[in-house]
């Protein structure tokens, strides 16, 4: 039996890139697929770029006011035809093997219902594969990943750009939480991965654009943030991813000088879970921080990636 995808696309001011990532779907190997276009009320001229193609495995829902990414990925679920959602942010885009590399991870692993791969971003047209904990013998391997936690506490080896879920694991953990406008990807990770495995392709055919408009490089101030301690205590590992991304918050937050704020999220960390240098960078003077991270963006601009949050 043939597999089809349902291919969730938010969007919301995109203009200046929609295209292209529709291209990059429209120019898959792998053509089984419907793409669900939810336009969250864009203010730009999005929905005009979008209406122009004309393909019939295309549907666009439009929201009647502006409820952000999480419900746009939520409509999008519900509306979906086939089993298989993939998400894709609507300026990012596949590689013309993507959708036939996650096919074949369905076939080589049918009793997984998450699947991914691999992805590189690009900062103004110089792209870096991120660091990870896989071995570089896995590279272009297809295996599974039990220890999501474990591995990703440093660096996420996946995006919401690069994922493919069964609508059944929605059924278990629950849909994306509309009440969390930053990090929300994060709060459903620790759901779905605290009872499902990762079938995974360790190839990059998923290209994340960093940009400053990006959602984000948002205040995190003006949105609301995942209550992590809620799922404290389920297993060591997870402990640990979730004060290592409490700390990204507050890395974030320093950033925007928000002393109050970090204050907060600061308290929320068992200190003893991070390493010695994020600690000291967690309380290190804002001068010394700010100069580490323009440090950090010059080395990217050549091509070399420093560990982003400073992982271990």
């Amino acid at each position: 039996m043939e597999l089809y995808f349902s291919v969730v696309i938010p969007l919301y001011n995109k203009e200046a890139y929609v295209a292209t990532t529709l291209n990059s779907v429209l120019n898959q190997t792998y053509q089984n697929f419907e793409v669900i276009l939810v336009n969250d009320c864009s203010t730009d001229n999005s929905l005009n770029v979008v209406q122009k193609i004309d393909d019939s495995r295309f549907k666009i829902i439009k929201h009647n006011k502006n409820k952000g990414v999480s419900a746009s990925r939520n409509t999008g679920i519900n509306a979906a035809t086939h089993s298989y959602i993939a998400f894709l942010d609507a300026d990012d885009q596949w590689d013309p093997v993507y959708l036939e590399t996650i096919r074949n991870l369905i076939k080589e692993y049918p009793d997984e219902s998450v699947f991914a791969t691999h992805y590189r971003e690009n900062y103004t047209g110089k792209s870096i594969a991120p660091k990870s904990k896989l071995s570089k013998k896995q590279k272009k391997k297809s295996f599974i990943i039990s220890e999501f936690f474990k591995i990703n506490v440093g660096r996420l080896i996946i995006t919401q750009s690069c994922i493919v879920i069964n609508k059944k694991v929605f059924e278990k953990v629950g849909f994306y939480d509309e009440n969390i406008t930053n990090a929300e990807d994060i709060d459903f990770y620790i759901r779905c991965f605290s009872y499902f495995d990762l079938a995974f392709n360790f190839s990059e055919l998923s290209t994340i654009h960093i940009r400053c408009n990006s959602l984000s490089k948002k205040s995190v101030v003006e949105m609301q943030l995942p209550n992590l301690l809620k799922y404290l205590g389920k297993s060591t590992s997870l402990d640990s991813f979730i004060f290592f991304y409490i700390y990204v918050f507050c890395h974030k937050l320093k950033l925007e000088r928000k002393t109050e704020e970090l204050k907060v999220q600061r308290s929320k960390i068992e200190l003893d879970k991070l390493t010695l240098t994020q600690r000291l960078l967690l309380f290190s003077p804002f001068p010394f921080f700010l100069f580490l991270n323009r440090l950090k963006k010059k080395f990217i601009r050549i091509g070399i990636e420093l560990n982003t949050y400073w992982g271990p």
